[in-house]
């Protein structure tokens, strides 16, 4: 008998929310890339058959083919897409990013072997692109999908061109080996200059296969030399090609990659300008939280230019009203003619205001994510111990005095929670030993964890002491003089 949704374990649950999703997310997104992969089977049709005889009678069910298999390839793309990403996080993006990317590959392949060489086909242009915006997994899987299309489209154009099939077969293979070397040798954590040497570099995985493949068919002569050079070349255009997609792509697409979040960091930045003038003492709290998340991402294998650019981000929303948070008073603090409900209202609403400015800028998702979820649905345990005080029932419930969410959805989110609670707590607090710095750091943790602040990220507990040892050895250099533990002989 069949379960009904409420009957289920939470992991069913689970697996049956995300199954919902992945439908929900395709029904969104693979109606265009349809109507692209159908535009693209035209245009297959144009450069490579006899266009008018390929939709006669005769040629009908051929070409109804193209059409399936094209349409099939790009729903199987979006299937290895979702299933690679964090809980499908986005997942639509990066597949329509794969769909432009591939359209644009393809476009140029049909291009370059119809009228330059079978050889020179520009495969490497999907890899590196989606290499540096997106992640190796999606660069392997829609590089395979151009590959599979053009080998169906030269076998279904064979009937109406001359082409060498085999000489196209072993260019699609070859150029394949030249985009897995690329997409595998080279690093996204690069400098530009760096990351088009290394990419140049790893090109020539192909030269030797080209010439292997060249001699195998028995070709001795001229193809010999030229063969590689075009294969080569193909690779190394593409290579100079990608650097002005990856700038267009990161803007239409408003993808953080490393490139844009170097950029972010600039603290010429209007919104750091903003930050800097409007709310110092949050600005400032705000540069210490990006060095100890950078040290924490670094420690447990996650970006850390997404974690200093979204640290330097995360409390934008202060900007609504800096003055009602302590780090950005001197002598007069508003909440004192305010009563506790109306203060927990006014801090905790600098996430919601947060994630309406990072919008408003245009910032990255994954940085307007931490913006709403830096604090997950923590308490704000000084208001609410006060309105205990204040109330003469005695008993209030703690959730009218938390903020709204959500808790933290990724490793990065988690991070800066953690950085951000712990760089507050000791700005005020000055341990006599270092045991007990340790003690507290690791108490602000576990607080987090007993509140269940860390249930709907993939976080481990293996991960949160990694973090927890990177803080503590980080805290100290980074604030200066705050962290003192040296009062006692240790």
């Amino acid at each position: 008998m069949k379960k009904s949704f409420d009957e289920l374990t939470s992991s069913e649950k689970a697996a049956v929310l995300k199954r919902r999703k992945m439908f929900v997310t395709f029904a969104k997104v693979y109606p265009p890339a349809l109507l692209i992969s159908m535009l693209l089977t035209v245009f297959t049709i144009y450069m490579t058959g006899d266009f008018a005889l390929s939709f006669s009678p005769h040629h009908a069910a051929a070409t109804s083919g193209l059409f399936a298999t094209n349409a099939v390839l790009f729903g199987i793309m979006f299937f290895g897409i979702y299933n690679y990403e964090e809980a499908g996080k986005f997942a639509g993006r990066h597949y329509l990013l794969s769909v432009v990317t591939l359209t644009i590959t393809y476009i140029v392949s049909l291009a370059t072997t119809r009228f330059l060489n079978v050889y020179a086909l520009p495969l490497s242009l999907c890899a590196l692109v989606l290499v540096e915006l997106s992640n190796r997994r999606t660069s392997m899987i829609t590089t395979l999908v151009a590959a599979c299309m053009l080998i169906f489209a030269y076998g279904y154009g064979e009937q109406f061109i001359d082409v060498r099939i085999t000489g196209l077969l072993i260019s699609v293979v070859c150029n394949f080996v030249a985009a897995i070397a690329i997409n595998s040798l080279v690093n996204k954590h690069l400098t530009r200059l760096q990351f088009i040497i290394g990419a140049l570099m790893a090109a020539l995985a192909s030269v030797p296969l080209v010439i292997v493949c060249t001699l195998a068919t028995g070709e001795v002569g001229i193809d010999l030399l030229f063969n590689p050079l075009w294969s080569y070349g193909s690779s190394a255009a593409a290579v100079f090609v990608f650097t002005p997609l990856v700038a267009i792509f990161e803007g239409i697409f408003n993808i953080a990659d490393d490139f844009r979040l170097n950029e972010l960091t600039n603290l010429n930045q209007p919104l750091l300008k903003r930050l800097a003038s409007e709310a110092p003492g949050t600005f400032n709290h705000s540069l210490v939280v990006g060095n100890l998340a950078e040290a924490c991402a670094n420690a447990i294998g996650e970006n850390p230019n997404l974690a200093r650019a979204a640290a330097y981000y995360h409390d934008i929303g202060k900007l609504k009203s800096p003055v009602y948070f302590s780090e950005n008073q001197s002598t007069y603090n508003p909440h004192d003619e305010l009563i506790p409900e109306v203060s927990v209202s006014v801090i905790t609403s600098h996430t919601v205001f947060g994630e309406i400015l990072a919008k408003q800028y245009r910032l990255p998702p994954e940085i307007v994510a931490v913006c709403k979820e830096h604090h997950g649905t923590s308490p704000v345990g000084y208001f609410y111990r006060k309105a205990l005080n204040l109330t003469e029932e005695g008993d209030l419930s703690v959730r009218n005095f938390t903020y709204p969410g959500p808790k933290p959805q990724s490793k990065i989110s988690a991070i800066i929670m953690i950085a951000d609670t712990v760089e507050a707590a000791m700005r005020a607090y000055t341990p006599e030993s270092k045991e007990e710095y340790e003690a507290r750091v690791k108490s602000l943790i576990d607080e987090k964890l007993k509140l269940g602040q860390f249930d709907e990220c993939p976080v481990t507990m293996k991960d949160l002491a990694v973090i927890r040892s990177t803080i503590i050895e980080t805290l100290p250099r980074v604030q200066h003089g705050r962290v003192s533990y040296d009062k006692k002989r240790l």
